[in-house]
């Protein structure tokens, strides 16, 4: 089926961009911090997530795996449960940059090596145990239907309207409104106050922090185009190319080119990823041995 190749492309796409970012959250120096321990959780989820996603379209929907057809309400559990924990590490991470402009002195602090464990395991945990149990008390079934997971369509769950609209409580309260928040205002100060709160730091601290914050403004901002595609866009496609189209390009392909953009976003708008990419240094260094000449 061709849906499966294309939403398989972007998944794979996704995911040796992932492991690219993964890897160079460890080697960059600035990425040491726990900005860059954020960016590395993160970086785990989208593996998750594309492998998730990728290797059902791949396997179950081009090659017509029956096994894996059979039993998709398992990959759309773990879809569903990645989506909660992808926006609690993006909205901990607006906080990172909010704080480490507000309040510079208290910010190692509180985003020492311990509250970042402890945040961070919150963001997976609550998720990880509500999504369950939610999905078990309203025996919802989030089966593959053709074209996508689609929750707001009866066909595609059994339990009704409840979880979308779980769903869309995070997104709007955690999401949209606090997160949000937080990055307009870090905005406003980094374009109206930046002399006058950066003026502590060192230059090179003050551009990194500058190079952080724009990196989380811009996702922010792609995420939230998601949110308002994957809401309006079955609304805005026009009705000539089908029903079961329209579902397609507004969710399963959608949402799974999102990783492409998000994680590009890191390779083009922090400054210190963009170094690191053109001087090379995306493969290990090969060992080189030295043979002293005979004389």
């Amino acid at each position: 089926m061709q849906v499966g190749l294309l939403v398989f492309i972007p998944c794979f796409a996704g995911l040796i961009m992932a492991l690219i970012a993964l890897r160079g959250c460890y080697k960059i120096p600035a990425m040491r911090s726990s900005f860059g321990y954020l960016t590395r959780y993160e970086m785990y989820l989208r593996i998750t997530a594309c492998s998730n996603s990728g290797s059902f379209y791949l396997f179950g929907v081009l090659f017509d795996i029956k096994l894996l057809l059979n039993n998709s309400e398992i990959f759309g559990l773990i879809s569903t449960t990645l989506v909660p924990i992808v926006i609690s590490v993006h909205f901990v991470m607006s906080i990172n940059r909010f704080l480490a402009i507000v309040t510079p002195f208290y910010y190692n602090t509180i985003f020492s090596l311990k509250y970042r464990r402890i945040y961070v395991s919150l963001c997976f945990f609550v998720p990880i145990v509500y999504t369950p149990v939610f999905t078990w008390y309203y025996n919802c079934g989030y089966k593959f239907y053709h074209y996508g997971w689609v929750f707001s369509f009866i066909i595609s769950e059994t339990c009704g309207n409840k979880f979308e609209v779980l769903l869309r409580t995070v997104q709007s309260v955690l999401f949209l409104n606090t997160t949000c928040f937080l990055d307009f205002s870090t905005l406003i100060l980094l374009v109206c106050f930046r002399k006058r709160v950066l003026k502590t730091k060192s230059p090179e601290i003050r551009k990194r922090e500058l190079n952080f914050a724009q990196q989380v403004l811009i996702q922010g901002f792609i995420s939230l185009l998601f949110l308002l595609v994957y809401s309006l866009g079955y609304q805005w496609l026009p009705g000539s190319i089908g029903e079961n189209w329209k579902i397609f390009w507004t969710s399963s392909f959608f949402a799974n080119s999102l990783h492409i953009f998000t994680i590009g976003t890191i390779f083009v708008f922090n400054a210190e990823f963009s170094k690191w990419l053109r001087c090379g240094n995306l493969l290990p260094a090969r060992s080189v041995s030295v043979v002293n000449p005979v004389v």
